[in-house]
């Protein structure tokens, strides 16, 4: 049995180191290469685009954008991957905007991102909130926002010391040294470490093969995600659709109080700005959306709430989690949850309310 352990041992040590090596090298999610979003912001600062980025934390670039480049929009958008192509065309010419969505946003994140705005004395006069319907849910696994928790918890002016943070995220950071998980994602990145070329690339050029960092905070996806057939975009709709259960709307079996608090409380302290809001509801496919309404009906009573909400506060909703009411066609996504930028333009720019919205 002794012997046993000790061969054990000998056979597992190896292992773990490989699997700590290739985390800490291939470093998916740049948990322990914390310098790239720095990388990111000073290209923009030099009025470059930004290409070739990935496998960044996203709520660590928005931090870094409103510390350095302070930017100062008309018009503030925040929300998820889905609210991320709300650009500055899609608005009058006399407004700026700045988008500052990061993906698998939750309520946690909205507020955050606000208070970065809000400390730095750079809120707009307008902001459009993204809602998706999993921000609600209390089992949503979404997590990422941990990131700034800072910021949501000054937000509650909650006396948490900088030191107890920084040491609950610190050990978050090193648990992925030994995650499989993050393995496997930390592998497919290691050719790039060998070539030198996952570093961001400045550019003019907004359409590029890998994704694209825009001025407004907006991106242009890549080549080969934008330019799909109508074929592939039903098979992702279709692969989106058969995940059990449906992106982050696992076990969603009521509408969390919690959440419905904290969004309230974000609305009250926007309102008390002085701040102006419309809600941006961005439809799933229609493929998706059948599946929703059969088996997720809270994501229909996540949207009646916000209904209700901005007819209490008189604010606009512009779209609706369902296509067919906004006449938002299949061929419009480029998958089961993202629109192409031509579905939001129609949201947007050619919606007369909208552009009334924008200009009062």
């Amino acid at each position: 049995m002794k012997r046993f352990i000790i061969n054990t041992i000998k056979f597992s040590i190896p292992i773990l180191i490989l699997v700590a090596s290739v985390n800490y090298l291939g470093d998916a999610a740049r948990l322990f290469h914390n310098d790239y979003e720095k990388k990111i912001v000073n290209i923009l600062a030099s009025g470059k685009l930004v290409t070739n980025i990935s496998n960044y934390d996203e709520r660590i670039l928005q931090k870094e954008i409103i510390n350095f480049l302070n930017p100062k929009p008309d018009v503030l958008v925040i929300g998820s991957s889905r609210t991320m192509l709300i650009k500055q065309a899609f608005i009058p010419n006399n407004k700026t905007i700045y988008n500052s969505s990061v993906s698998g946003a939750s309520i946690e994140d909205l507020i955050a991102i606000y208070q970065m705005y809000k400390e730095k004395n750079s809120l707009p006069s307008r902001i459009i909130i993204g809602i998706d319907p999993w921000m609600f849910n209390k089992n949503n696994g979404q997590t990422r926002w941990k990131s700034i928790e800072k910021e949501y918890n000054a937000f509650f002016e909650k006396k948490i010391e900088h030191q107890s943070v920084s040491n609950s995220l610190d050990i978050r950071k090193y648990k992925q040294l030994l995650s499989f998980s993050y393995f496997q994602s930390s592998l497919k990145l290691m050719p790039n470490l060998f070539k030198r070329n996952s570093s961001p690339i400045p550019t003019d050029i907004e359409e590029n093969k890998t994704l694209t960092k825009l001025k407004d905070g907006t991106i242009k996806y890549g080549n080969s995600y934008r330019l799909q057939s109508p074929e592939q975009v039903k098979r992702n709709a279709i692969g989106y659709k058969s995940n059990k259960p449906i992106y982050s709307l696992g076990n969603y079996t009521e509408l969390s109080n919690d959440s419905i608090n904290k969004f309230n409380s974000l609305l009250k302290s926007i309102k008390d700005e002085g701040i102006d809001v419309a809600f941006f509801l961005a439809p799933y496919h229609s493929i998706v959306y059948e599946e929703i309404e059969k088996s997720y009906p809270k994501v229909l009573k996540s949207e009646e709430f916000i209904i209700e909400c901005a007819k209490q506060n008189s604010y606009p909703v512009i779209g609706s989690f369902d296509p067919a009411k906004i006449q938002i066609d299949k061929l419009l996504f480029y998958d089961g949850m993202h629109l192409k930028e031509e579905s939001v333009k129609k949201m947007l720019k050619d919606n007369q309310h909208v552009q009334q919205w924008l200009n009062r």
